[in-house]
């Protein structure tokens, strides 16, 4: 068999274990399993499912590594110890809402080809938890991604002097994640963070009786349509401009302008393309999530992104952190 089949051979089947873990997540088969033994008749019960399936599903993922499974005449199963943190539903650090939210992607991939030929994405397909849910579980994977990469993007910000803002405005800043690693580097700072009225609730219970509850402000807000709070110095704006055509990116530039603080610095956090819009690979993977879940959004090279930036207002356009991932940043000032 040649390495070419066996790659993809891989490659068909990624699917499966996705599918699985989502639907999982999604009916949270997994959280009283990372408590306690269960079997498969009680999760039944507990979760309203059907025991063949039940069956079928745990033994398969059994199989995989994430569960354990007892010798007993009725098995019980449990999460094994190194996974149970991340998908227990209710744990902090919790990764179940990424594998819902990433089954909410497969659901407008599987649809790809009608994609293509139409250059549109298809109707959104709901989940069984209901369209706000399926939002939810948008913010808090955002959240989810944060917690594993927040401090290596507040990092790279302090190593290229950005973290000694008096005032931060997070733009989209969903449930704080990035304004927590920011401001554990700048305690003494103020910030705002300006999203969607169910993001503004879910960055309220994060900082609600921590230490910097007093220092943080709330704006809820559609940003299409809503104007910003003034009064920042630095605004972040964190994986938001692949969701849109360059014209929407360049509407919210000059909405950031208008009130920016005089000497002020806007960062722009995103995969940033190369000249041949090929590399990273996962930016130009990431490109095609926006193909079939928005109507204009892409991802964008420097030169673009700087056009957009000049042609807000904005100056001294900068390549301040070149990376393959989603961490790259790009600044200006006002």
């Amino acid at each position: 068999m040649s390495n070419a089949y066996q790659r993809l051979e891989r490659s068909s089947q990624s699917y499966e274990e996705i599918c699985l873990l989502g639907a999982a997540a999604e009916l949270d088969l997994l959280t009283p399993l990372t408590q306690t033994n269960v079997s498969a008749a009680e999760l039944t019960k507990l979760r309203n499912v059907d025991l063949r399936a039940t069956v079928m599903v745990l033994d398969s993922l059994t199989s995989l590594g994430f569960l354990e499974k007892s010798n007993d005449a009725q098995p019980l199963y449990r999460v094994v110890a190194e996974y149970r943190e991340l998908l227990d539903v209710n744990h902090p650090n919790t990764f179940a809402p990424m594998l819902r939210h990433r089954l909410n992607c497969i659901r407008q991939w599987a649809e790809m080809s009608r994609t293509i030929r139409s250059g549109k994405p298809m109707d959104r397909v709901v989940s069984p938890l209901g369209a706000e849910e399926d939002y939810r579980s948008f913010v808090l994977a955002m959240n989810s991604v944060g917690i594993a990469f927040a401090a290596k993007v507040a990092d790279r910000l302090e190593k290229i002097g950005l973290l000694r803002f008096k005032h931060l405005l997070d733009v989209g800043g969903a449930s704080g994640t990035y304004t927590l690693a920011m401001l554990e580097r700048n305690p003494s700072a103020q910030a705002t963070i300006f999203d969607r009225p169910l993001a503004i609730e879910e960055a309220k219970k994060r900082f609600a009786g921590t230490r910097f509850a007093l220092q943080l402000h709330y704006a809820s807000g559609d940003f299409d349509y809503d104007e910003f709070p003034a009064g920042a110095d630095f605004a972040w704006v964190s994986a938001i401009i692949h969701q849109f055509g360059r014209e929407t990116s360049q509407s919210l530039y000059r909405k950031i302008f208008r009130v920016l603080d005089a000497g002020g610095t806007i960062a722009v956090r995103d995969y940033i393309l190369d000249a041949t819009r090929t590399k990273p690979s996962g930016g130009a993977l990431f490109a095609i999530n926006m193909l079939t879940a928005t109507q204009t959004g892409m991802c964008y090279t420097f030169d673009e992104v700087k056009e957009d930036l000049e042609i807000a207002g904005f100056s001294d356009v900068c390549f301040a952190a070149p990376t393959e991932d989603m961490g790259s940043i790009v600044t200006a000032k006002k």
